[in-house]
């Protein structure tokens, strides 16, 4: 499979060619906004193909880029089977990681505000500011919410449908004795933490 690397040279490349295309097509129904429609979806695409990238499910490159927060993902990495349909699906997976990380960030808020209002501190009750603030943006701005979602998803697919490009592509050729030359090993490399490069969070 592709690694890091390349998958984000494809994540940066079809968010390229998804702008102008995304422009064209919002500026047929309402020019004013078409400018932010296309900063929504492309900004989204790059997220969900970069930190949010279906690679998720396996100690690697990405959750280093989370810095030290790499943790929050621990749990989704042991529930998670790599390269199956809860992580590579076109729609369900990115939406999925989506979800997981607004409930991980929910309890992690909660715990917090728990544990300090043991001590007597008062927490303003910022996860209920919140999740008002993404309700009212849904019901107000619900155009500008599917292209989130939908930049989510094609960022993620990018990803997903090069590497099942790469493995089909691979099962064709060897049905011809042919062998590809590019070294895909390294994409499930699983490294110790500690062995990682002086950058990434030990």
């Amino acid at each position: 499979m592709p690694n890091a690397a390349t998958h984000d040279v494809i994540t940066v490349a079809t968010g390229a060619l998804l702008a102008p295309a995304t422009y064209l097509l919002l500026a047929a129904g309402d020019p004013a906004r078409a400018s932010t429609g296309v900063a929504m979806l492309v900004g989204a695409h790059l997220i969900s193909g970069i930190l949010f990238s279906p690679d998720l499910d396996i100690d690697s490159a990405i959750d280093d880029r989370w810095g030290v927060l790499f943790w929050i993902w621990r749990p989704y990495m042991w529930l998670i089977p790599h390269r199956r349909f809860w992580s590579h699906s076109l729609l369900f997976a990115p939406l999925l990681r989506l979800i997981y990380f607004y409930s991980m960030a929910m309890l992690i808020y909660i715990g917090g505000a728990w544990l300090l209002g043991r001590t007597g501190v008062v927490v303003p009750d910022l996860h209920l500011q919140a999740s008002a603030w993404i309700f009212d943006l849904m019901r107000h701005n619900p155009d500008m919410v599917r292209l989130f979602l939908l930049g989510f998803i094609t960022g993620s697919a990018a990803h997903t449908i090069a590497d099942w490009l790469v493995t089909g592509g691979k099962r064709y050729l060897n049905l011809f004795g042919l062998r590809l030359k590019g070294n895909y090993r390294e994409h499930d490399r699983q490294p110790s933490r500690r062995n990682r490069s002086a950058g990434a969070w030990r």
